[in-house]
């Protein structure tokens, strides 16, 4: 008996911790074969943020799709996170397999990087509405961040570049989970994501920051959202 496929595709500077939870969550549903390749190229290995070429995430897209055609799948879906979500986009139109898509706090352009800082920092200024876990994480961030040397940064533009041809390919209905106190993703560059997709698109709505799985207020939320979109006829 065939089983779908859901692919979980976590952003760049991060080792996929923070989609954790939501893999375990889709795990346990015997209908489904989750694939979390967490290391992507641009996360974070150790204590350092590894410099990643267009080919090495060209690489990384073909690699996918191959497990993808597997006769095994009946279906796929895309999951992806952050800059991870512009990676679901190639994926997509290289393997007509997939049935649906899910983007969560989408980057699709090159993000304001100082704006950025500012808005984790302004999180941090108002520690109390923070948990203990977006605490440490966004501290962690910032300090391993600030250590990256540009040309990492350049890379990771350059592959956006590359990748925003294929938001206009994507032809399978879609989720965005809309984060509305994002530090990098605005409301108008989902405005813009929305046009570009070619099916129909359901926008959810969640109050809460960029690095909304670390954020237990909303993470169960989010999590049940995208898995009964899944289900969805």
């Amino acid at each position: 008996m065939k089983r779908d496929l859901v692919v979980i595709i976590n952003g760049a500077g991060t080792n996929g911790a923070e989609l954790k939870s939501l893999y375990n969550y889709l795990a346990k549903n015997d209908k489904y074969f989750v694939y979390f390749p967490a290391r992507l190229p641009g996360s974070f290995v150790g204590t350092h943020f590894p410099k990643a070429t267009v080919k090495h995430f060209e690489k990384f897209i073909k690699e996918t799709v191959e497990v993808m055609r597997e006769e095994i799948f009946e279906h796929v879906y895309l999951v992806g996170y952050s800059i991870g979500a512009a990676t679901c986009a190639a994926i997509a139109a290289k393997c007509h397999k997939t049935k649906k898509v899910v983007l969560i706090a989408p980057i699709i352009k090159n993000p304001n990087y100082r704006k950025f800082f500012k808005g984790l920092t302004k999180s941090l200024s108002f520690s109390h509405s923070l948990t203990r876990v977006q605490k440490i994480f966004y501290k962690e961030f910032l300090i391993r961040f600030a250590r990256v040397p540009k040309i990492h940064i350049i890379h990771l533009q350059l592959y956006l570049l590359f990748v925003r041809k294929y938001l206009k390919m994507i032809t399978q209905p879609t989720l965005i989970i809309e984060t509305l106190r994002d530090e990098m993703v605005k409301t108008k560059s989902i405005d813009k994501l929305e046009k570009m997709i070619m099916n129909k698109v359901d926008r959810y709505p969640i109050d809460s920051s960029h690095f909304l799985l670390f954020d237990k207020n909303v993470r169960n939320e989010v999590i049940e959202k995208v898995a009964s979109y899944l289900e969805e006829e």
